[in-house]
């Protein structure tokens, strides 16, 4: 669920400046100023997702390194997207919120995820 939250937020509003009336988005920004952090933030979180889904040992040790990599890249969005410039401060919206709590919850899930035991063939013979 937290991959889901986390590739849904880069679709929400992160946030509005008021100098040139416009929403930031994961895939949106002036002149592609701040460049389009969602690629790299779906592409962590697919990773996630088929950690979950195939529960294959070195998909977990993938997961967690992939988690820990989108975590600090989100806190570094974070910090870049409601930094202030020139004077003005941009109006943080919900979106860059529920990114940034996703990208935590994501990685919190992958470590509480290492203690689980894959599912074994059973072998025929």
């Amino acid at each position: 669920a937290a991959s889901l939250t986390l590739i849904a937020s880069c679709f929400m509003h992160w946030t509005w400046y008021p100098d040139i009336e416009k929403f930031f988005t994961g895939f949106f920004t002036e002149n592609n100023y701040y460049g389009k952090p969602a690629y790299f933030l779906i592409s962590m979180a697919l990773i996630g997702l088929a950690a979950h889904a195939l529960r294959k040992i070195w998909l977990y040790r993938l997961n967690l390194v992939a988690s820990g990599l989108a975590m600090a890249f989100a806190i570094r969005t974070f910090l870049l997207f409601t930094s202030s410039y020139d004077g003005y401060l941009p109006e943080k919206q919900p979106g860059i919120y529920i990114m940034l709590l996703a990208s935590i919850l994501n990685l919190i899930i992958g470590m509480m995820s290492m203690n689980e035991k894959p599912k074994k063939t059973e072998e025929k013979g």
